[in-house]
C-alpha cells in the first residue's frame, strides 16, 4: 500500500544565520491567543470581554475577533529586521488581580505591531534614558518595558519630614522614580506580565516566566490547569543536578542588542567556562555591602548611577550625591491611606533605593575576584552560543532563590543607540524570513497504519480556527478523490483524524490522502 502525505521542506539561506532573524518564537503562531480573567480561574477565552461587556476604561468592546499569538511575520533587509506581531502570548494570559484578590479590570489588546530593529547595533557614546512605554520586544512578540513605571514621588513640603504622594508622569518630581516590581507585581499574571487600562499593551518589566518555560530556559515549571498557575523551580531543564546551560535569547532591545535569560558563561570571553547565574551589580541601600542605610538616614541622598540617570547634578562625582531638600524622598516608614488600601514607602520602592557595586569599589567579573557580572545597563560584553565572536548582551536577573532581582531585565538607560520602533512601511526589497499565523503552510506527518484493523490515522499541523477536508484516492486521478471528512475542526498546532474507511489499508493496494483548508473563522487581521 502506498500513502501520499505532506512533507516538511527545510530551506537554508545565509541571511538567516543572524540570531536577530532566527531567535523569534514562531512555533505557536497558528494558535489563537487566550486570556483568563476570573477569580475562579476558569474559562480561558479567545475573545474578550464577553458580548455586551464594556471595557471600563475605553468605553468600547475589546478583542471581538480572536487574534493569533506570538510572532506572525519576519522580514529583513541588510540593515534592519521587521517583526509583525499582535503582542499577545501563546500561553494562557491572565488573570490579573488586585492586592485584595479582586479582578484588576483590564484586558490585553491586539496591538498589530510592525516593529523595526537594527541589525547593526553600536555602543552609544552618550547614554540615553529609556522613555516610557515599549523599549524592546520579546521573541514572542510581547512588549518590553524597563524596570520603572510612570510614577515618581512628589513633595508637598520641602523638609526632611517630607510629605507627599507618588504622582504619574510630569506631575511627579522625577528624582525618586518607582520600581515597577515593588508596586505593580501584584497585578502580574502567572506569565509575569500585565497591561495598562488606557491601551491594553501587554508587557513585561522583568523575567518573562512563562516564556522562559516555553523556551526551556533552565527551569522546570508545574502548570496547574485548574488554577492557571505555574510553580517554578530554577534548575537545569533535565531536572537533575547537572550544570545549567546558557540561556536562550528572550528578546531584543530597541538599541539592537539581545536580551538573554539569567544564565551565561562565568568567564565572559570563554565559552568553555562553567555556566552560571548572572549576578546583578545592584544592591539595596540597607547598610550592607558598603551602602548607606536609608532606613536610618532617610532618602536625602541619591546614588551616583541614579543621579546620572535622573538628571541630578553631581559636580564632585561623588557617591552618594547629597540632595537639596527640594529633592528629598519620603521616609521609608511613610504611609498614606487611599481608598481601600494603605501604601507604604518602604525600602526598595524607588530606583534610588539601590546602589551599584561598581560605584562602591567592587569589581565586575567572574567570582571569586569579581563581585558582580553585569553593568548598570544590566548587561556585559561577552561571547554567547549565538555570538561566538562576542557581542554586548543584556541578561535577565534573578537571585539565588529564583526571584527577580533589581534591575530585573534592563537598567534605566540604553547601552547602545536606540533607533528602533514602529515602522509604518517595510522596504519593497525586504526578504521574507517567516510568515505564519493564518498564513501558515500546513504540513502532514507520516500516516500511521494499524496493521490489524487497517485503520489509517492522519496528523497534520493546522491553523486554529481552520476547517479541513480530508480526501482519499487510489489513482491520484483528478476525478477519483473521495471525501472522507468535509469538516475537520482544527486544534491548536496539530490536528489528528482517523480514516473513516475501516480497513482501508487492507482493502486498497494503493491509497493516497490529501487535505485542504476549506475555511477560517473570523480573526483580527
Amino acid at each position: 500500500m502506498a500513502i501520499l502525505f505532506g512533507q516538511v521542506f527545510a530551506f537554508a539561506a545565509s541571511a538567516q544565520a543572524a540570531p536577530i532573524l532566527t531567535s523569534w518564537f514562531t512555533t505557536n503562531s497558528p494558535v489563537l491567543a487566550r486570556a483568563i480573567q476570573s477569580t475562579t480561574l476558569t474559562n480561558p477565552v479567545t475573545t474578550w470581554p464577553s458580548a455586551g461587556v464594556v471595557n471600563n476604561n475605553t468605553g468600547g468592546i475589546w478583542q471581538t475577533n480572536a487574534a493569533y499569538s506570538d510572532v506572525q511575520r519576519i522580514r529583513a533587509t541588510a540593515t534592519d529586521v521587521y517583526i509583525n506581531a499582535n503582542g499577545l502570548a501563546s500561553y494562557t494570559m491572565g488573570p490579573w488581580l488586585t492586592a485584595g484578590g479582586g479582578l484588576f479590570g483590564f484586558w490585553p489588546l491586539s496591538r498589530h505591531y510592525q516593529v523595526r530593529i537594527t541589525r547593526n547595533p553600536a555602543p552609544a557614546a552618550t547614554k540615553t534614558r529609556h522613555p516610557g512605554g515599549m523599549i524592546g520586544m520579546m521573541v514572542n512578540g510581547v512588549a518590553i518595558y524597563d524596570l520603572g513605571d510612570a510614577f515618581s514621588f512628589h513633595q508637598t513640603a520641602n523638609s526632611p519630614s517630607v510629605t507627599g504622594t507618588d504622582q504619574m508622569g510630569a506631575s511627579g518630581d522625577g528624582w525618586w522614580s518607582r520600581d515597577a516590581l515593588a508596586v505593580e507585581v501584584v497585578t502580574f499574571d502567572p506569565g509575569f506580565a500585565h497591561q495598562p487600562g488606557n491601551n491594553g499593551q501587554y508587557h513585561y518589566h522583568a523575567e518573562p516566566k512563562a516564556l522562559r518555560y516555553q523556551l526551556r530556559d533552565n527551569m522546570t515549571a508545574t502548570y496547574n490547569a485548574a488554577q492557571n498557575t505555574y510553580t517554578y523551580t530554577e534548575t537545569d531543564v533535565s531536572g537533575t543536578n547537572t550544570p545549567p546551560h546558557h540561556s536562550p535569547i528572550l528578546g531584543w532591545c530597541y538599541d539592537g542588542y539581545p536580551i538573554y535569560g539569567p544564565y551565561g558563561y562565568s568567564n565572559p570571553t570563554n565559552p568553555a567556562s562553567v555556566v552560571t547565574r548572572m549576578r546583578s551589580g545592584f544592591v539595596l541601600r540597607n547598610g550592607t555591602n558598603g551602602t548607606q542605610d536609608l532606613r536610618v538616614t532617610g532618602r536625602i541622598t541619591l546614588t551616583k548611577w541614579a543621579a546620572a540617570v535622573f538628571g541630578v547634578a553631581n559636580p564632585g562625582n561623588t557617591n552618594p550625591v547629597t540632595l537639596p531638600a527640594t529633592q528629598y524622598g519620603p521616609a521609608t516608614t511613610y504611609q498614606t491611606t487611599g481608598p481601600g488600601e494603605t501604601t507604604t514607602y518602604s525600602l526598595g520602592r524607588y530606583c534610588g533605593d539601590y546602589d551599584f557595586l561598581g560605584d562602591l569599589g567592587q569589581t565586575q567579573g567572574p567570582a571569586p575576584a569579581g563581585a558582580f557580572d553585569l553593568d548598570t545597563f544590566n548587561g556585559r560584553n561577552c561571547v554567547t552560543p549565538e555570538f561566538p565572536g562576542g557581542t554586548y548582551a543584556y541578561f535577565v536577573t534573578i537571585d539565588a532563590n529564583g526571584n527577580t532581582a533589581f534591575p530585573h531585565m534592563l537598567g534605566k538607560q540604553y547601552y547602545g543607540t536606540p533607533n528602533a520602533g514602529n515602522a509604518t512601511t517595510v522596504p519593497a526589497g525586504a526578504t521574507e524570513i517567516f510568515n505564519g499565523g493564518p498564513n501558515t503552510k500546513e504540513t502532514m506527518g507520516r500516516p500511521l497504519v494499524n496493521p490489524v484493523s487497517g485503520t489509517v490515522t492522519l496528523t497534520w499541523s493546522s491553523v486554529e480556527g481552520g476547517t479541513y477536508k480530508v480526501e482519499a484516492s487510489d489513482t491520484l486521478a483528478s476525478n477519483s478523490w473521495l471525501t472522507l471528512n468535509s469538516a475537520v475542526t482544527a486544534t491548536p498546532n496539530a490536528t489528528r483524524t482517523t480514516n473513516t474507511e475501516p480497513g482501508a489499508a487492507l482493502s486498497h493496494s494503493n491509497r493516497f490522502f490529501r487535505l485542504s483548508r476549506t475555511s477560517l473563522a473570523p480573526y483580527d487581521p
